[in-house]
């Protein structure tokens, strides 16, 4: 659960809230409730698990600032097979997309996603893992929406140090409204990150975003038309249980050869566990 502050409006939001079983079904991993959707990297995690402090700008429009939570069911299968696949599926109502404080209404086609990813292991420390994901819904207007996209992220360790650690996220978006109108999107961001002692990393990332159907209001013709950005961090991690991040990021936007937005940004950023926090899968 979370609270924050909108507009001087402090809101509560539940994130997260389900039953859990790896134990039923052999070689299967199944839940129900409430959760963020696995799909992509990001997705996946809470945002204080980010290696980096803000999401970069295809996450935030295609799914949210934090990410995309909802209810329902989803289930994933490791295939029997000697290299790991797996397989994961969900539907949830789909009431609600992206960040939202009302209770939405019934959709035409509820939410569904999959997601399909293999491991690739460079050594006994050393590893890749890729994933193709796929997410739809059609909300209660007739509005479809398409989502596809490929995640990777690779780590060399070193003991329990990661020395070397490479995410990527490559993501397109088509829409299509009640009035058969389309537009689509494409963005992807690519972070490095390596480690400079046993308690401290530095890492960049480029980020880039396209909307392939924007328009001139008066001409209709395509605007040529992205936006790109750049961070650059430092971390230090005191112990398991507490982290400092400070970032520096620029995001800009340009149309038609002409820069029409800027974003610069410093962030300082405090991490604390209380408690025990489990660990994560790769």
């Amino acid at each position: 659960a979370v609270a924050h502050d909108e507009q001087g409006v402090t809101n509560f939001e539940l994130h997260e809230l389900y039953m859990a079983s790896s134990r039923i079904i052999p070689r299967s991993y199944f839940r129900f409730g409430q959760f963020f959707l696995s799909i992509g990297r990001l997705n996946r995690f809470h945002q204080h698990d980010w290696p980096f402090t803000r999401a970069p700008k295809v996450h935030r429009t295609f799914f949210d600032d934090e990410g995309v939570f909802d209810s329902g069911l989803e289930y994933n299968f490791l295939f029997p097979t000697e290299r790991v696949f797996n397989l994961n599926i969900g539907i949830t109502s789909g009431y609600r997309y992206g960040h939202s404080h009302t209770q939405g209404s019934k959709p035409k086609v509820p939410t569904h996603y999959a997601r399909f990813s293999s491991f690739f292991p460079f050594s006994t420390t050393n590893g890749l893992e890729a994933g193709l994901n796929y997410l739809g819904r059609t909300d209660t207007q007739g509005n479809q929406l398409q989502i596809a996209g490929l995640d990777i992220t690779a780590k060399w360790r070193k003991a329990r140090l990661i020395k070397y650690l490479f995410q990527s996220e490559i993501w397109y978006r088509s829409e299509i409204d009640a009035l058969n109108n389309e537009k689509n999107q494409a963005g992807f961001y690519a972070f490095n990150e390596f480690a400079t002692g046993q308690q401290s990393s530095m890492g960049f990332r480029l980020d880039m975003y396209k909307d392939l159907s924007k328009l001139n209001p008066v001409t209709q013709n395509k605007i040529n038309n992205i936006s790109y950005g750049g961070l650059l961090q430092a971390t230090y991690i005191s112990s398991e249980f507490a982290k400092i991040r400070a970032s520096l990021s620029h995001e800009f936007d340009r149309e038609e050869g002409i820069t029409t937005s800027k974003d610069t940004r410093f962030e300082l950023q405090l991490f604390f566990v209380i408690g025990s926090h489990p660990a994560h899968a790769f």
